[in-house]
Parts: structure tokens; C-alpha cells; sequence
């Protein structure tokens, strides 16, 4: 897969579309949108030119670096079905394949004693998000990742591909191991009132429009009163405020305690279901969510 180096957007999403060369296809990944691979530039007649680090363009570089050594992929697009992901473990394994490219989906339930070399490519993408929880999440992957090298009986190598390499989780990470990392994080959670030092629920609103989304979660923050028993933070537009044509908003709820969360969402629920505007969105609450975005 390939990121295009082209103002194409979906059409129906905050995202750009993604080059599938194999299908000479653009892929929207968040509403599967699908418009053919474009060989040219509309507005300036130039040559389109791929860029990115999707599987398919690392597969590519790989290649062409190592001629000499059977490559394969294991992503969504290769892997339809349990037979694609055996296939491609099992080519591994025989020996008749001595490169493997993939995504997160390598980095769990394989074995791969032959591996003593990985490289995680690109992992700042996890060190700079609007979810708290990425930096836990790309701390997980390294280590997962790192799982894989060495587990026969040559010693395994790790190589992570970054433009911040001071940065203290990696740093936690390389001098401390995922336990010294976990310690630093839970300290910044305390600091910052995340979980699991407190608990927290979000409002999940779309609607045709913006201002209908908004509209909603802020009549449902006022249901709440002048001084409700939680925090409720927001509303905002989601980190990708258009998906699938329509526009997504959000309002957090926090509070220390499981039990008085509850309580509380039990009162201002029923209040919600009664506003006008609950008619013209698409709303759902999320308690414990595993994402903020």
C-alpha cells in the first residue's frame, strides 16, 4: 500500500486515499471508498508518483535491495483468510521465503524460529496522537515485534526506524524494557488523571452536519447542571471529524470512581434521551473507551 503524493481525499472522509498498486486502485480504509489508480495528474498532466511506507512500497524496496531472496506480504490485502496467513507461515517456515513484510498482525501468536532480524519502520506515527493510550500501544508493538527475533539459536536484532531517538519512551524502552517504560507512563497517567486513576465514558455524536453533531453533545452537557457530580470535558469535533459523509463530535466524562460514574451516567442518560435534538444525530455512550480520538 501506498500513500499518493496527490491532493486526492475521499470524498466522503477527512482522509486521503491509498494507492493499491496491485488492483490499480484508490482505497479509502475508513469507508471503503474505491476510485481507479490515476496514472496522471488532473490539474498539472504530470506522472503521478507513489510515496509513503505502506506494505506494498517497502515489499518493492526490499525487493529490488535483495533480489536474491524470496519476499513475502502478510497484511489485510494478502491475508483475505486463514489459508493466505497459512500459506504465508508456512513459507516461512520451510525456508522458501526469507523476508517478511507486514503489519501489526505479524506481531502476535507467530513463531518464527528462523527470524533474527526485525525492523519496525515508522514508529513515530504511535509516539504523537490525540489517544493517550498510543504511546502504551507502540511500546506493546515494539516488544511484540521484538518477539519474534530470536527464537532459534541465532541471536535476534531489533532495528527501529525513528526520527526521534531521544525520545524518553523509546529511551524507557531500550535502557529499561517494557516494565521501566510502564512505570514512567503510570506516573504521566497519575499526573494527567487518566485511567486507571480515574474512569472515564465518551459521547459519541454524528449527524449530517457539524453543527448538528455539536449541537447535541452541547444540550447534553447541559443536561448535566451547573455542577455535575462528573467532569465533562468538550464538546469536539473527533480527531477525523468526517467519516463515511458524516460529521463526528465527542464529550468526555471523567471521574475517580467506577461506581460514582455510573451513578452519575444513570441520572443524565434518561435526561439526554429527551432532548429534541437526540432525533436529528446518531449518538452512542462508550464507557471505558478504548480509544479517544
Amino acid at each position: 500500500m501506498h500513500e499518493l503524493r496527490l491532493d486526492r481525499a475521499c470524498s466522503e472522509c477527512d482522509a486521503r486515499l491509498t494507492v493499491h498498486r496491485d488492483d490499480a486502485e484508490l482505497r479509502c480504509h475508513y469507508c471503503g471508498a474505491v476510485q481507479p489508480l490515476p496514472t496522471r495528474c488532473g490539474r498539472c498532466g504530470f506522472a503521478v508518483r507513489p510515496v509513503g511506507q505502506g506494505t506494498e512500497r517497502v515489499a518493492e524496496t526490499l525487493a529490488a535491495m535483495f533480489p536474491q531472496a524470496p519476499l513475502v506480504r502478510l497484511d489485510r490485502d494478502t491475508a483475505r483468510d486463514a489459508a493466505d496467513v497459512e500459506a504465508v507461515m508456512n513459507a516461512l517456515l520451510d525456508g522458501s521465503a526469507r523476508i517478511l513484510v507486514g503489519t501489526q498482525m505479524v506481531t502476535k501468536g507467530h513463531h518464527f524460529p528462523g527470524v533474527s532480524l526485525v525492523a519496525v519502520i515508522n514508529a513515530d506515527q504511535g509516539l504523537f496522537s490525540t489517544d493517550f493510550r498510543a504511546a502504551e500501544r507502540l511500546a506493546q508493538t515494539i516488544v511484540q515485534v521484538a518477539g519474534r527475533a530470536g527464537r532459534g539459536t541465532r541471536a535476534g536484532e531489533v532495528l527501529i526506524q525513528t526520527e526521534y531517538p531521544e525520545h524518553p519512551l523509546l529511551q524507557s524502552l531500550i535502557t529499561a524494557g517494557y516494565e521501566g517504560f510502564a512505570a514512567g507512563a503510570l506516573e504521566e497517567r497519575a499526573a494527567a488523571r487518566w485511567p486507571p486513576f480515574t474512569r472515564l465514558a465518551l459521547v459519541r455524536a454524528s449527524g449530517q452536519t457539524a453543527a448538528a453533531a455539536m449541537e447535541f453533545l452541547r444540550h447534553a452537557r447541559d443536561c448535566a447542571g451547573p455542577s455535575p457530580a462528573a467532569r465533562l470535558l468538550g464538546p469536539v469535533p473527533a480527531a477525523m471529524a468526517r467519516r463515511a459523509g458524516r460529521h463526528h463530535a465527542q464529550l468526555l466524562i471523567e471521574h475517580a470512581g467506577r461506581r460514582e460514574l455510573h451513578q452519575f451516567l444513570d441520572a443524565w442518560l434518561p435526561e439526554i434521551e429527551r432532548l429534541p435534538a437526540a432525533r436529528r444525530v446518531r449518538w452512542a455512550l462508550d464507557v471505558d473507551p478504548l480509544d479517544i480520538q
